[in-house]
Order: structure tokens, then sequence, then C-alpha cells
């Protein structure tokens, strides 16, 4: 039985002859002042109709192109607008809003919780402006409410994502969407030609001259389509061990080469970004999923050979980023053994952010940093939280990391191998976000939260168990193997 959306199970000519009346006069006002805003009228317009019909639509959008474009400026393509921001607005509140009761998902502790959290933001947000005298501006409004755009995605593809054919597509989605983001990071390193240029046009200026110089020396760290090595490898985190559960879970796999070739370009980028939290978090996470898997002892040989191609590839910028992490200038004052990185921060942390943090430790500051700062990067996403939040948005985080803990564990416990792969690797991915934030906020910015929240939907089970339902025809990247067992259903 063909699966079809809101718009597509009714018929209503006067809706729909009302609906393009109204999109093409807005659109027609808006071309000879913006032709580009005018554009983009019509394809939001275009993109809301696809996904009333074909619900599956948005869900990919919201697995593939969200995350890899999260890093993108606002103004690219179309002044004022953040494209990944635009589209989680736009396909989730459809998707949210004009479900059929039919194909609702039932609300889990994980939904509330993550509801709860977006609404803490935005309401400790609103307190700081009003109780410190703060004018803001839309984008620092924009910041305010952004966090309700992660419950926008998890609940939005969880929506639209049902059957298991259609999680196939998604994780293709992911998967793929991580290719050209893995590419561009290396034709970065490389120093190819326009690649400078046009990812500074992407991202609107990458932060701290990462491009040509590097930030300390003449190590280039990649950044991608992100403003920073760290987003990119917050980014890439979850691809990489997606892919590697996928391919050690058993689970039949079409085109294995392309998957796994996939993984590998993602696993090469990551190591070029330098990010040495993400890339230990990433090597402990594989060797935990080989050591779970049946068939480790053969396993381990590919891991090693994948691990070898990466330290060519990555090697030489790695022992080169340890040296200049431990080396130190005479008369700086610094412990020999401390990381450079870890040193600034702890100074940035004690002589700034916890002082002011001190000062209103139950409301913090909302978006606005005091006048007392002068480093304007937390350099830490529990830094962020009590300077925005208090101590309230911190325990609001705690109850969040339990929850998608908890969701997490029970997808790696399921009867099906592909979502038991998917939690797995939800797990490994939710410990190595709550590790990372220590040092920079991965939770806050573009790259991981939008990759994670996407796995997290297409791993969570449904408390009320999947639903019998034909997968959706149409564009099918999977297709199910014969077999009455969906662990033996092929990921094409």
């Amino acid at each position: 039985m063909r699966r079809v959306g809101w718009l597509g199970a009714r018929y209503r000519p006067a809706l729909l002859a009302a609906a393009c009346g109204l999109v093409a006069l807005g659109a027609g006002a808006l071309f000879p002042v913006d032709p580009k805003m005018g554009i983009a009228v019509l394809l939001g317009a275009a993109t809301v109709v696809v996904v009333l019909v074909r619900p599956i639509v948005g869900g990919l959008l919201l697995v593939g192109l969200v995350p890899a474009t999260s890093g993108f400026a606002s103004g690219f393509p179309v002044a004022h607008v953040r494209i990944s921001e635009a589209l989680v607005g736009a396909v989730g509140v459809t998707l949210i809003a004009f479900v059929r009761r039919h194909d609702a998902v039932p609300w889990q502790a994980l939904d509330w919780v993550l509801l709860a959290y977006g609404m803490c933001w935005a309401a400790m947000g609103v307190v700081a402006a009003k109780s410190l005298g703060q004018h803001l501006s839309l984008e620092q409004w924009g910041t305010v409410f952004g966090q309700l755009q992660f419950f926008l995605i998890y609940r939005g593809v969880r929506i639209a994502v049902r059957t298991a054919e259609e999680r196939r597509m998604a994780i293709w989605a992911l998967v793929v969407a991580g290719v050209p983001v893995a590419l561009l990071a290396v034709l970065q390193e490389t120093k190819a030609p326009g690649i400078a240029s046009l990812l500074a046009r992407l991202t609107g200026g990458l932060t701290g001259g990462s491009v040509g110089t590097g930030t300390s020396g003449p190590l280039i760290r990649v950044t991608g389509p992100f403003v920073n090595w760290a987003a990119l490898a917050g980014f890439l985190l979850p691809v990489v061990l997606v892919v590697v559960a996928l391919a050690v879970s058993g689970v039949p796999l079409a085109r294995r080469p392309w998957f796994v070739g996939a993984g590998v370009l993602a696993a090469v980028a990551l190591a070029l970004t330098l990010e040495q939290s993400a890339i230990l978090c990433v090597l402990v996470g594989v060797v935990v999923l080989v050591a779970r898997c049946e068939q480790r002892a053969r396993l381990m040989r590919w891991v090693v050979a994948g691990l070898v191609v990466v330290a060519l590839v990555a090697g030489p910028f790695l022992v080169a980023r340890l040296f200049q992490e431990l080396g130190g200038g005479a008369g700086t004052g610094r412990v020999g053994w401390v990381p450079q990185t870890l040193g600034f921060r702890w100074g940035v942390w004690t002589r700034q952010y916890l002082p002011a943090i001190g000062a209103r430790p139950l409301t913090g500051y909302g978006v606005v940093l005091p006048s007392s700062i002068h480093w304007a990067w937390p350099e830490s996403q529990y830094i962020s939280f009590l300077m925005e939040g208090g101590v309230p948005m911190l325990a609001m985080f705690a109850v969040l990391a339990w929850s998608m803990l908890d969701g997490a564990r029970a997808a790696a416990r399921s009867p099906d191998a592909v979502r038991r792969a998917l939690g797995l690797a939800s797990v490994i991915t939710v410990v190595a976000m709550v590790v990372m934030n220590a040092t920079w906020p991965f939770l806050s910015n573009g790259g991981m939260p939008q990759a994670l929240w996407a796995l997290m939907a297409l791993a969570v089970p449904d408390t009320l168990g999947d639903r019998a339902r034909a997968a959706a025809p149409g564009w099918e990247l999977l297709h199910p193997a014969p077999g009455p067992s969906s662990s033996a259903r092929v990921l094409t």
C-alpha cells in the first residue's frame, strides 16, 4: 500500500488554488525588489508541497542536506537566511503540523526532554534579555530560539522515516551527504585553486585564518564548509561511526565498497581537522564496535588496514600537531606536559568566565556576553551553558544527555540488526559528545547536533513497535532482500 502524506490523501482544489495564488502574489512582489528572495519563496513553497505529498522527502532533507549545510553562513544564497535553519523550519513544521493522526508517532521521554531543553534555552535567553535590558538583533533572537531546531529535526525525521526501507534510504542520505563535505576538506588541505574562496563564501569567513596559514605555525586545520575545524569534526564523527557500525554488524551490504569508501573518506577528512578529542573518540569507538562483533578477529585486519590508510594520509599532520601542542616557548611559564590549548582555555576560564558565572549563577547572561569577557568564545559547552542559562541550563543538559543515552541503549538492544547498529553508533556518539563538550561547544554549533539528532531519530525505536507499512515507491536506494527477517534486508 502506498503511504501518502497529508496533502496526497486529500482532494481540495480550492485550498490548492488559494495557496498557489498567495505564493504567486508573494513571489511576484519580491522579484522586482530581491530576485533571489523571490526564487527562495517559490522553492520553499515547492518543498512544502512535496513534503506534504511524500513525507519521506522531508525526512531525507533533514537527515542529509541539513547537517551538511549547517555551517553555511546566513545570506548564502539568500540574504538574511541560513539555508539549514530555513529547511528545518519549513520541513520540520510541515511534518509535525500536518501529519495525519493515523501516522502520528507516539511521544516518548526523549521527545519531551528535547522540547523542554529547547524551551529552557529560549526562556533563559528571554529572561536575561529582559532583566539586563539587552536589545537583541534579529540574529541574536535566532540564537535564543535556535536550540528548538533540534526538536524539529528529531521529531520530523521520526514522523517521516517509518519503514525499514525508508530508514535505509535515510542512512544513505547521511553518509552520501558526508562525501562532498569530506572532499571539500581534502581539497582545502591540498590548497586546490578556488577552494579557499569558495569556502569563505559558503561560511562567511573562516575563523582564525585557518586557510593558508593555520592557527599556529604552518599547520592547516581543514574546516570544509564550516567556520571551524571542530564543527567539521563534529559532523564527520557520527558519519564514520555509522559506517563502521553497519559494516561490522553483519547486515548484508550491497555496494559495500562505495559505502565503506565514503566512511574512509570521512575518516581522512576527520584526521585532517587535527581535532584530537574527536579523533581519539572515533578510534575508541571503532575498537568498541569491532570488539562487539562475532567476527572481530577477521574484521580487525580491515580496521588496521583502514587506520594505516588514514595514518599515511594524515599522520604527518597529526604528529606535527602533537609536537606543536606540547612545545612551548621560553618564558611562557607553561607546564611542558600540559597541551597549549588546554593551558589557554584554563586561563580564559579562570580569569574571565568563572568570575562572571559566579555573579549570576542561576540566570546567566543570555546570548550577550558581559563587558568583563574579552575572549568571546567560551571554548566549552558547559561554560556556555552556565554563561547563557546558569546552573538550571546545565542541569537541563544533564537530563537531556541521560535521556539520549537511554534512548540509544534501547536501540542498541533492538532485534533489528540495522537499528541495533545505529543504536551502538548513537551510544558512542552521545558519550563522545559529552566528553568533547568539555573543550568546545559542539552541541550549540553547526555540524554535530544536526547529524546526531538525525541519527538518534533513526535509531530510537517506537515504543508501540514498527507498524507494517509498505515502502513508499519512487526513488528507492534501498530495497529488501528475500526473506521475512528485517535483519536480513540488504542495505543498498
